[in-house]
């Protein structure tokens, strides 16, 4: 797992009582454990695919350069978003033939707690994930949301992002989004 050595705990975005961070192997509990109660209050549960053991395992191995960004208060993890180096599930796409020749990273696992929503978090959190991405030399960025998920496909779309198709991922309905860094 990598930490971005160049995000300050207190940026001038976040409200004093919040602490930015990135995750480490030991947050990996405390991650999943704020995965289970958003999922849980979500409107409808096809909005989400909750990463898997064996998911959570590879992004929180040592070895991984996947990076990922938590909000703090306290505590208690209230926001997150990542950059995960395994692209593999989006071969099957053939609109991405060309785009994966290319080095990529997904945004997954970018949820908010509900009383903490509005307040832009998930936009600067994935704005530092496409500055991440940029310092790792990243030319295509890929994200998936339900397509009634207007926050999520909103807020990618704020990032530069496009809606490439309508497609079936993990059984649930899924907008493909791409952002081509080279273009900003």
């Amino acid at each position: 797992m990598k930490k971005d050595n160049t995000i300050k705990a207190h940026p001038s975005w976040l409200a004093d009582e919040l602490e930015l961070r990135c995750l480490t192997p030991e947050d990996r509990a405390t991650h999943e454990a704020m995965s289970e109660v958003i999922y849980e209050a979500l409107p409808s549960k096809k909005w989400l695919i909750p990463m898997t053991e064996e998911e959570y395992d590879d992004t929180y191995s040592d070895e991984n350069e996947d990076v990922v960004y938590g909000i703090f208060e306290g505590e208690r993890l209230v926001a997150t978003s990542s950059l995960l180096h395994d692209v593999r599930a989006y071969a099957v796409n053939l609109e991405l033939e060309e785009v994966l020749k290319h080095p990529c990273i997904e945004i997954g696992e970018s949820m908010v707690l509900p009383e903490y929503r509005g307040n832009g978090l998930m936009l600067r959190l994935n704005t530092l994930i496409k500055e991440e991405a940029k310092r790792q030399g990243i030319r295509y960025m890929l994200a998936t949301a339900h397509p009634d998920n207007i926050a999520s496909n909103t807020s990618l779309q704020h990032l530069g992002y496009k809606i490439i198709k309508e497609f079936t991922r993990a059984g649930k309905r899924r907008n493909l989004l791409v952002l081509d860094l080279k273009e900003e």
